[in-house]
C-alpha cells in the first residue's frame, strides 16, 4: 500500500532552534550529578519507565542499570554487533537492531531472549538501516536500497504499507539516524536535517529542524536533544522550547529521561543528573 504525500510545512530552523520567536528560555543552573560510571565505547543509550537505563557498546553487549547506579544485568547479544536502535520505551520488552547484520532482537525486561530474526530471510532484500517496533506487532523500516519507508507486520508476516521518502524528502542520500515510534505517531531523524513526524499509516504531519546527528528523546509532546552543548526541550505542538546549558567540558551526546533523571553519555562515561524541575 503507497501512502499519499502531503506538501512539507517545515519550521524555519533558526526560528524553532535559536529565538523560537521569543519562546526559547535558556537556564544555566548546574545540574546536579547523582552518579557515574566508567564504559569504554558507550554507543546507545535508552530509559524506561521504571528508571532503568540501558547501554549499548560498540562490540553489542548490553548493560542494564538501576535508579542507583547498581549494574543489574549485563549480556552479550545474540547481534554481538553494534546495535543501531535500541528502544527501552516499552517496559514489557527491549528492542535491538543491528544494520551490520540486518538482525533485530526482542529481550524481556530481564534481558532474556524472546525473538531474533533476520531481516534479510525473512522480510526485506534490500538494505535496512534503521528499523523499530510498531503498534500491532508491527516493524518499521527504512531501506536504504531503494528510499522507502515501510511497516511490516510480524503478526501475519506481511508488508502493510510503503512510502518513499525521497519524494517527499528531497535528497538522495539520506542519513536515518532515528525511527520510533510513540503516542501513534512515527518520529525519523535525518541527520543535520530534521526530525520528521509522520502519523502512524506513514503519512507526513511535519517537520522540526534538527541541526544535529545526535539522537533526540520523545517523551509526551517534547522532543529533548542535546544540540551545540545545550540540552533543548521543544514540543513539537506548540513550537515553544526552553533550553537548559550542559557541562562543556564533557561533551556529552547521547541523552537519556526517566521522570526524575537525565542521563547523559560520551563514548567513556555515563553520568547521571537530577532532572530540573519543570524540564
Amino acid at each position: 500500500m503507497v501512502m499519499q504525500l502531503r506538501p512539507i510545512r517545515a519550521l524555519s530552523s533558526c526560528l524553532l532552534l535559536l529565538c523560537m520567536a521569543g519562546n526559547v528560555c535558556g537556564q544555566d543552573s548546574a545540574l546536579t550529578k547523582l552518579w557515574e560510571v566508567s564504559l569504554s565505547g558507550i554507543d546507545k543509550v535508552a530509559t524506561n519507565n521504571q528508571g532503568n537505563i540501558f547501554v549499548t557498546d560498540n562490540q553489542g553487549y548490553l548493560f542494564q542499570y538501576d535508579a542507583t547506579g547498581n549494574l543489574v544485568n549485563e549480556l552479550a547479544t545474540s547481534l554481538s554487533a553494534p546495535v543501531t536502535n535500541l528502544d527501552a520505551y516499552n517496559t514489557v520488552n527491549i528492542f535491538l537492531f543491528s544494520a551490520a547484520l540486518q538482525r533485530f532482537e526482542f529481550l524481556d525486561r530481564f534481558l532474556n531472549p524472546i525473538s531474533s530474526l533476520s531481516i534479510n530471510e525473512t522480510i526485506a532484500s534490500g538494505w535496512i538501516s534503521q528499523a523499530c517496533p510498531g503498534n500491532n506487532n508491527s516493524l518499521w523500516m527504512y531501506d536504504e536500497s531503494d528510499l522507502n519507508l515501510s511497516k511490516y507486520s510480524l503478526g501475519n508476516n506481511e508488508l502493510v504499507q510503503t512510502q518513499a521518502l525521497n519524494v517527499l524528502i528531497q535528497q538522495n542520500d539520506l542519513k536515518v539516524v532515528l525511527l520510533t515510534e510513540r503516542n501513534n505517531l512515527l518520529f525519523l531523524q535525518i541527520a543535520e536535517d530534521g526530525l520528521y513526524i509522520f502519523d502512524n499509516q506513514a503519512n507526513f504531519i511535519e517537520k522540526i529542524p534538527l541541526t544535529t546527528h545526535n539522537r533526540p528523546v520523545i517523551e509526551g509532546d517534547f522532543v529533548y536533544v542535546i544540540q551545540e552543548g545545550q540540552l533543548i526541550k521543544i514540543n513539537y505542538l506548540t513550537k515553544t522550547s526552553q533550553s537548559f546549558a550542559l557541562p562543556k567540558e564533557r561533551n556529552f551526546n547521547k541523552l537519556g529521561l526517566t521522570s526524575q533523571h537525565v542521563s547523559l553519555a560520551n563514548e567513556k562515561i555515563l553520568t547521571v543528573y537530577k532532572r530540573p524541575k519543570d524540564f
